[in-house]
């Protein structure tokens, strides 16, 4: 079933570059405002935003640095959705949180160890 986001907003997290930016990219076009939740905005992002700015009469967008490990940084993250558009009607959980590639070889990833060594 197709949802109409018209007029609705939208935080997604992750949205400074890859996926994410694509649809936070759709919302907008659709009309909705989007929370721009991420560690930092690639210029393709910073773009987005500045053509979707706060003043405008359509859809709006707005960038909050949000590290989603922190949970204060969590609560900002809606207390800005709730600052500039009465709260937030979608949430899409789409930032990336990963261990670093060099964290693979240490012993409390067995399979992964003796993988290795086969």
């Amino acid at each position: 079933m197709a949802m109409n986001v018209t007029g609705k907003t939208a935080i997604v997290t992750g949205a400074g570059s890859g996926i994410n930016l694509c649809f936070a990219i759709k919302l907008l076009d659709k009309g909705c405002n989007v929370v721009f939740a991420d560690l930092a905005l690639r210029p393709e992002a910073e773009a987005v935003v500045s053509k979707y700015p706060l003043t405008s009469s359509g859809a709006k967008a707005v960038f909050q640095q949000t590290d989603v490990t922190d949970w204060a940084q969590l609560d900002r993250m809606f207390a800005v959705a709730f600052e500039h558009f009465g709260g937030a009607d979608i949430v899409c959980p789409g930032a990336g949180v990963y261990e670093p590639v060099c964290l693979l070889f240490i012993p409390r990833y067995p399979v992964l160890q003796s993988e290795q060594h086969s």
